[in-house]
């Protein structure tokens, strides 16, 4: 019991020490006065598919239905906290139609089939999602049997040099206090809660929001 209580004891300790450190604003990669082209979360299923990095190993196709409902959230995430001039989307998925990919395989190949749908959205950058692996919650915000888990790729690219200026990657599972001290802050920010993998997404999407400086 005591030790139980010197170990919650260290995680408020760690938590108030890591509040009392300033945290250092993101340089925004995109001008504030540039247009945001926000395209439709996909589920890549190749590396070739992907702006930067590579598919996490044996992870299953995401159901049909996530990334539309992560469109969604996403959507809700930027109209409360981008500044940017956003088209969400649902605006660019009629480019998505509308441009076909180029015959040129391979990577760059994707960067310049991105680079047309940005024009295409007569935008200055676009924001390319991409959820990489997706397991939902089994069981309640008060306890869980299996907690979520998302491995998320964000791209910022600028359409005029058709070049990948920022990259996010968030891999997140959540664990319980007990099991890792050092992420006490998400505890506390959570409220204890075990959220569902949307909720986790939406966390994720936030601080892309912030590491693009949008």
């Amino acid at each position: 019991m005591l030790l139980k209580r010197l170990l919650v004891v260290a995680a408020v300790a760690l938590l108030v020490f890591s509040l009392g450190c300033k945290r250092k604003t993101p340089q925004s990669a995109a001008p504030t006065e540039a247009k945001i082209a926000v395209a439709p979360f996909a589920n890549p299923r190749a590396d070739f598919e992907l702006l930067a990095g590579f598919l996490p190993e044996d992870a299953p196709a995401v159901s049909e239905g996530v990334p539309g409902k992560l469109d969604e959230v996403f959507t809700g995430v930027l109209a409360s906290g981008s500044k940017a001039r956003v088209a969400g989307p649902s605006t660019v998925a009629g480019c998505l139609k509308t441009e076909p990919r180029e015959g040129e395989g391979g990577r760059l190949g994707t960067l310049r089939y991105w680079q047309n749908i940005g024009r295409c959205a007569g935008a200055d950058f676009v924001v390319v999602p991409q959820v990489l692996a997706w397991r939902e919650r089994e069981g309640s915000a008060m306890g869980t049997t299996v907690s979520a888990a998302v491995v998320i790729n964000f791209y910022l690219l600028d359409v005029k040099t058709g070049g990948v200026v920022k990259f996010f990657h968030f891999d997140e599972e959540q664990i319980s206090l007990a099991d890792n001290l050092l992420e006490a802050g998400k505890f506390f920010d959570r409220k204890g809660r075990w959220l569902t993998a949307y909720e986790l997404a939406a966390e994720g999407m936030r601080a892309a929001v912030a590491e693009f400086g949008l």
